[in-house]
């Protein structure tokens, strides 16, 4: 008993000492994980955490066979979750997460072990081979991929058997199963949705709106009016042949960039301007101005077409 004392205290101390680079180490995997998920993952979130010191120590003291562990076999001091909407995007972040250049990788796909049944979680444990704590010792971050319903499932469940430490009657353990059963199941409906919604004729019409809707934004600092309706981006939107609609972005991005001159002729007839009139310059306040520029440069016929009615 005196032994486990002893080295809590020692691990405390650890841990003090340590607490600024951990600090500095979460700033750095954070920036890092955001980079590599960011391209792949869609709508997501990514947050982290330096574990807390009395969290800390009560993991040194179990490791599930009643030995000590070391400070340095605690891989999770720190920790980064990523956030997914749908299974797909929280396996392409895994995957892309897997793909980066770490010092050292490793992964575990978390499932529960009563009756083969729980939600899927990802474990990717990481560390960049620069950051050291007061031990001299590498800094390794644990992250984890999740879904929405994952994440909150888990949350909710850590706090029906508070941490691990209740151990609840057979019939509550039950209820949590259904609800883990319930939480697959919510995720492989989500999937389906997203997938089927992906064939509908106005999806696609519906994805090039929001990208010019960022690419706006970004060229103004500031986000424009979006309608309530995807009617004039439908009407514009057959001013492109099929060939050209599934490189939208491609052809957009390098209009953009062949005519840096872009965001302050858009600024200009921005509503309070010098000049602006709204029966005239209104277009200019919406995202679908970029395709109108960008056919009306390079094809001018086919916007025309599109328009003619």
């Amino acid at each position: 008993m005196t032994f486990a004392s002893d080295a809590a205290l020692s691990s405390a101390d650890i841990y003090t000492a340590s607490k600024p680079a951990l600090d500095e180490a979460l700033v750095a995997y954070e920036t890092v994980v955001r980079g590599v998920v960011g391209p792949v993952a869609g709508e997501h979130y990514v947050t982290g955490r330096v574990k807390a010191k009395r969290s800390l120590i009560r993991k040194l003291a179990k490791d599930g066979n009643g030995s000590l562990r070391s400070w340095e076999q605690i891989t999770d001091k720190v920790g980064v979750r990523v956030i997914c909407s749908t299974k797909r995007d929280r396996k392409a972040a895994a995957a892309a997460l897997e793909r980066h250049d770490w010092a050292e990788c490793r992964r575990e796909d978390k499932k529960a072990k009563k009756q083969g049944l729980a939600y899927t979680g990802v474990h990717i444990t990481v560390h960049d081979g620069t950051h050291l704590d007061s031990e001299h010792l590498p800094i390794f971050c644990e992250i984890q991929v999740r879904t929405r319903a994952q994440d909150a499932w888990s949350v909710v469940s850590h706090k029906l058997t508070y941490k691990g430490l209740v151990d609840l009657p057979q019939k509550l353990q039950r209820v949590v199963w259904r609800l883990t059963v319930l939480t697959e199941i919510f995720d492989d409906d989500i999937q389906r949705m997203f997938k089927k919604r992906e064939s509908l004729p106005a999806y696609e019409v519906a994805r090039a709106i929001e990208y010019l809707d960022d690419k706006y934004e970004t060229l103004l600092g500031e986000p424009g009016g979006v309608s309530d309706d995807l009617d004039i981006m439908k009407v514009l939107w057959n001013a492109y042949t099929e060939e050209e609609r599934s490189r939208f972005s491609e052809i957009i991005t390098s209009f953009l960039d062949d005519h840096s001159e872009l965001p302050s002729q858009l600024r200009d007839r921005q509503p309070g301007q010098p000049g602006y009139m709204d029966s005239r310059d209104w277009l200019f306040t919406q995202p679908e101005v970029l395709v109108v520029l960008e056919r009306g440069t390079r094809n001018e016929h086919m916007l025309v077409h599109a328009v003619a009615d």
